[in-house]
């Protein structure tokens, strides 16, 4: 009885193994993309982090009281193109999709987000023809006068 379980139980073992070991490698190979989406996010981060460290360098010493140089400013602003263009690298090969906005939109104070109304367009539309009767009368005055 001993041998029958002994064989079973290196078979359950081995079936365990063989089931177990590809799967595990599955896991942990991954595509090439995730690979490609994985060295873009890191090359974006270290440029963030660079870029972060110019900038408080820069604020460090215009808070002291001092002036930066210009190759200072040139090296705050070429990080931060660097910056911005390996994180959009970054979106674009991680297949990071933006969606439009939706919604409604409000603007701010005097805009013209409350649309108009027959009223608006019933006095503008007047306040155009008394100004072109105006012009009207005053060139037949003028042409009358000259005759």
């Amino acid at each position: 009885m001993r041998s029958i379980t002994t064989l079973l139980g290196t078979a359950a073992v081995g079936a365990t193994l063989a089931l177990a070991v590809p799967a595990a490698h599955a896991a942990t190979a991954l595509p090439r993309e995730s690979v490609q989406c994985a060295a873009a996010v890191t090359a974006a981060q270290k440029a963030e982090a660079d870029y972060a460290a110019a900038l408080a360098d820069y604020q460090k010493i215009v808070n002291g009281g001092g002036h930066p140089d210009a190759s200072q400013q040139e090296q705050v602003a070429t990080d931060e193109n660097n910056a911005n263009a390996l994180a959009s690298t970054a979106a674009r090969v991680c297949g990071v999709t933006t969606s439009m906005p939706s919604g409604s939109m409000q603007t701010g104070v005097g805009s013209t987000s409350e649309g108009t109304d027959s009223t608006d367009i019933a006095v503008g539309a007047s306040l155009l023809a008394a100004v072109g009767a105006g012009a009207f009368a005053l060139r037949r005055r003028r042409s009358a006068g000259q005759v």
